[in-house]
C-alpha cells in the first residue's frame, strides 16, 4: 500500500512498427508517455503531424455521438435501471476486429440518421413559418370574396384591419364623426365655414370579418366618387391595408396551409419512426463510437513522437512492477531498443497509487485534493480508516447505514462498474458500514422510529435502546468523543509528517518540527485525562507526584523544545527567535483544528433529531388505519430528505477534515497523477491476450 515506483523507458523501433505499436501499448494501458512539443524537435527528429487527421476524427466522432444522442431520444427502449453505472463489455482482439470491420456499414447509418435529423429540422422551420402565416390569415376566413378584390365598375371594395376593436354600429359611428372632423379641417384650410347639417355622409357597406381584443378585420364597399374621402377617413381610424392579400378568398389559403402544416407534421413523424427503427443499431453506433475515441487517442499519441528517416522514439514511465512485463511482450512482437532506467533527480515522476480494496475507494479524494510529489508519502491507508469512521458518525443512523450498503451492493453486483464508478461504490458501502455501526451505537434506527411506532401505534413501551449512548441526551459526551478522535487523528497526522521527513533524510527537522511537539501533546494529556475523570490513584506515579504534575512540566519542556526546533535552519540570533516564536504560536492552529471536529458532534446530533422528529409528526394525525394512511408517506418523504440532505453534509465536511485537519500536517502535493495511454472508451474493452 504505496506509491508505486516508477521506471523511466525509451523505446526505439521502425517507422513501420510506429501505429502496431501504438495500438498495442493502448490495450496494455500501463504506459505514461511523455508529452512532446516542437521545442523537442531537431534536424533529424521531427514530431508527427496528425492535427489535420485528429481534427477530421473530432468531427467524425461529434456526428457519431449526435447521432447515438438522436437515436436514443426517439428510442422506446428503455435502458436498465442505473445503467449509466455498469461496466463496460469485453470483446477479445478478434472479436472487436471482426466488429471493426462493419464501421462502414454502421458509417452509414449515422449518414442516414444526420439526413433524418436535418429533414426533420427543415419540416419543423416549414411548421412553424406556415402556422405563422396560418394565423396571420385565420381572422380573415369568414371573407367571401378575395382579399385583393378592388370593387366593381362603379364600386371600391377595401379590405384591411384596425388596432382597435370594433362592431358595425360602433365603426359606424366612430367613422362619421372622424368624417366630419376631416371636413371641418378642410373647410378651416380652404377659408370657408362648414355646415353640420348639410354634410353628407358617403354610403358605405360595412362587413366586420373578426374582432376580439385590440383588433378588427373588416371590408367595405362605397361609390368610386367616394372611394378617396372613405379612405382618408379609415385612415385617420389607424387602418391599414392587409401586407399578403389572397388572391382567392381566404379559406382557399387557410386550406393549403393547414395541409402544408399536416404534410410537414407527418415528414417529421415519419422520419421520428426511422430514428426510432434504428433503436437495434445502437450497439453497432456505440461500438463505432468507442473505435473513433481510440484512434482519436492513438493519433494523438502518435502526434508525440519523434520521428526519424526509418525509425520512431517513444519515452515515458512505467510502474516497476510492470516494466518487466511491458519489455517482454513488446520485444517479443517487434524488432525495437527497449531501454530502462531510474528517474532522474530532477524529472517530474508521475503518481501511481496501489491500494488493498478497503484503501483504494479514497485515492480520489487524495487526487481531487492534489497529486503526491516524489517526497510525499501516501496518505491513503492512514486517511481511509478515518474517512468511513467520521463519515459514520456524522451520518450516525443505522437505517440509513443499510440502505446505503443496500443501494451500493445493488449497483456493484448487479451492473459490475468499473474505475471510478466502482471505488465511489465501494467507498460508499464502507460508509454505509460505518454509519450503521454509529447508529447501533447511539440507537438511531431511522431516528427513533421503533418507539414512535411503539407508542403512536400499539401504545407500547419498546424501543432500539443505545449500545453506547444516546447524543440527544448526552450531547457533552459526544462533544468530548468528538475532540478525543480529532486529536487522535491530528497526531497521526504529524507522525505520518515525522515518518516522512525522516524517509527523506530529514532526521534533525523531523525532531525539531514534529517530535517536541509529541513532547508537549503528551503533557497535555496528563494534564487533561485526571481533569475528566478525577484525581484516582491510578492517575498519581506515587502518593506525592500525581500525573498532572509530570504533564505540566512535561508540556514545559515540550513547549521548550518547540521553540528551540523552531529556530533550526535560521540564520542569526534574531532568526532563530522568530522562527521558535512563530513555531510556538502554532499551537493556536493545532487548537483551531481541534475545534473543527466539533462537526461530527454537529452533524450526528441533527442527524438523529431531525429524524425522530418526522417520526413524531408521523403519528401525531388521527388512528388506526388514517394514522397509518399518514405515516408512510411522511416517513418516507421527511427520511428521504433527511438522508439527502445529511449524507451530502457528511461528505462534504468529511473531505474537509481530510483536507484541511489532516493533509495539511504532512502533504504537500502539487506533483501529477500517472495517466497511462489507455482505451478510454464507454461502452467496450478489449482483452488482452495472455
Amino acid at each position: 500500500m504505496a506509491i508505486l515506483p516508477m521506471k523511466h523507458i525509451e523505446i526505439i523501433a521502425m517507422q513501420k512498427d510506429a501505429k502496431k505499436i501504438v495500438d498495442l501499448l493502448q490495450r496494455l494501458g500501463t504506459v505514461d508517455v511523455t508529452e512532446r512539443d516542437a521545442e523537442d524537435e531537431t534536424e533529424e527528429l521531427n514530431l508527427f503531424p496528425t492535427r489535420t487527421s485528429l481534427n477530421q476524427l473530432e468531427k467524425t466522432s461529434a456526428s457519431i455521438q449526435h447521432a447515438i444522442a438522436l437515436v436514443e431520444e426517439f428510442s422506446t427502449v428503455k435502458r436498465p435501471f442505473l445503467s449509466g453505472f455498469a461496466g463496460r463489455e469485453e470483446l477479445t482482439a478478434e472479436e472487436f476486429n471482426a466488429r471493426a470491420a462493419k464501421n462502414d456499414e454502421t458509417m452509414k447509418i449515422v449518414y442516414d440518421i444526420e439526413a433524418l435529423d436535418r429533414k426533420i429540422a427543415s419540416e419543423t422551420t416549414v411548421r412553424t413559418h406556415t402556422q405563422h402565416q396560418l394565423d396571420a390569415i385565420l381572422p380573415w376566413e369568414k371573407l367571401d370574396i378575395p382579399m385583393q378584390y378592388t370593387g366593381s365598375q362603379k364600386t371600391a371594395c377595401i379590405t384591411g384591419q384596425f388596432s382597435e376593436a370594433y362592431d358595425e354600429k360602433s365603426f359606424y359611428a366612430e367613422f362619421c364623426n372622424q368624417y366630419s372632423a376631416m371636413k371641418e379641417s378642410e373647410a378651416v384650410l380652404k377659408g370657408i365655414s362648414a355646415d353640420k347639417e348639410e354634410l353628407k355622409i358617403p354610403d358605405i357597406y360595412t362587413e366586420i370579418v373578426y374582432t376580439a381584443g385590440d383588433q378588427t378585420c373588416a371590408s367595405f364597399i362605397v361609390h368610386k366618387k367616394d372611394y378617396e374621402d372613405v379612405m382618408a377617413t379609415l385612415r385617420r381610424m389607424s387602418f391599414t391595408a392587409p401586407s399578403d392579400p389572397t388572391k382567392h378568398p381566404p379559406e382557399v389559403r387557410i386550406g393549403r396551409l393547414k395541409n402544408r402544416i399536416k404534410e410537414a407534421s407527418r415528414n417529421i413523424e415519419a422520419s421520428r419512426e426511422q430514428l426510432r427503427r434504428y433503436a437495434d443499431k445502437l450497439d453497432d453506433l456505440y461500438f463505432l463510437s468507442d473505435y473513433m475515441i481510440m484512434r482519436q487517442d492513438k493519433y494523438d499519441m502518435l502526434g508525440r513522437l519523434l520521428f526519424s528517416g526509418k525509425t520512431f522514439i517513444l519515452d515515458g514511465f512505467v510502474a516497476e512492477e510492470d516494466c518487466a512485463h511491458v519489455e517482454e511482450v513488446l520485444t517479443s512482437k517487434f524488432e525495437l531498443v527497449f531501454e530502462s532506467r531510474d528517474p532522474l533527480p530532477d524529472e517530474e515522476i508521475p503518481a501511481k497509487f496501489k491500494n488493498n480494496a478497503f484503501v483504494a475507494p479514497v485515492e480520489d479524494i487524495v487526487e481531487s485534493y492534489s497529486a503526491p510529489t516524489k517526497g510525499d508519502i501516501d496518505p491513503n491507508p492512514v486517511m481511509a480508516f478515518f474517512y468511513y469512521f467520521f463519515f459514520g458518525m456524522m451520518l450516525s443512523d443505522a437505517g440509513y447505514g443499510i440502505l446505503l450498503m443496500l443501494g451500493t451492493l445493488f449497483v456493484l453486483k448487479k451492473r459490475k462498474p468499473e474505475g471510478n464508478n466502482k471505488k465511489n461504490m465501494l467507498k460508499f458501502f464502507y460508509c454505509g458500514m460505518a454509519t450503521t455501526f454509529w447508529g447501533f451505537m447511539y440507537g438511531s434506527f431511522f431516528g427513533d422510529v421503533v418507539g414512535s411506532v411503539s407508542k403512536g401505534f400499539f401504545s407500547g413501551k419498546v424501543s432500539l435502546d443505545p449500545i453506547w449512548f444516546d447524543p440527544s441526551k448526552d450531547p457533552m459526551k459526544l462533544l468530548i468523543l468528538s475532540f478525543c478522535l480529532g486529536f487522535i487523528h491530528i497526531l497521526l497526522g504529524l507522525g505520518a509528517k515525522f515518518y516522512r521527513m525522516c524517509k527523506n533524510g530529514e532526521v534533525t527537522g523531523a525532531f525539531c518540527e514534529v517530535f517536541s511537539w509529541f513532547i508537549a501533546f503528551a503533557g497535555v494529556v496528563m494534564i487533561i485525562f485526571p481533569m475528566i475523570l478525577g484525581e484516582f490513584t491510578p492517575w498519581k506515579i506515587s502518593d506525592s507526584v500525581p500525573l498532572a504534575e509530570i504533564g505540566k512540566w512535561t508540556a514545559i519542556a515540550g513547549g521548550a523544545c518547540i521553540f528551540l526546533g523552531g529556530g533550526y535552519g535560521k540564520k542569526g540570533i534574531i532568526g532563530k527567535f522568530i522562527g521558535g516564536f512563530g513555531a510556538v504560536y502554532g499551537v493556536t492552529g493545532y487548537f483551531s483544528d481541534l475545534l473543527s471536529y466539533s462537526r461530527l458532534m454537529a452533524l450526528g446530533l441533527v442527524t438523529g433529531i431531525v429524524g425522530s422528529v418526522a417520526n413524531s409528526i408521523g403519528t401525531l394525525f388521527f388512528s388506526g388505519v388514517g394514522k397509518l394512511l399518514v405515516f408512510i408517506p411522511v416517513f418516507l418523504f421527511f427520511h428521504a430528505i433527511n438522508l439527502g440532505i445529511s449524507a451530502l453534509g457528511a461528505y462534504v465536511h468529511v473531505n474537509r477534515l481530510q483536507y484541511v485537519e489532516f493533509l495539511s500536517k504532512f502533504y504537500d502535493g502539487g506533483g501529477t497523477m500517472f495517466t497511462p495511454f489507455t482505451g478510454n472508451t464507454k461502452h467496450f474493452k478489449i482483452k488482452e491476450d495472455n
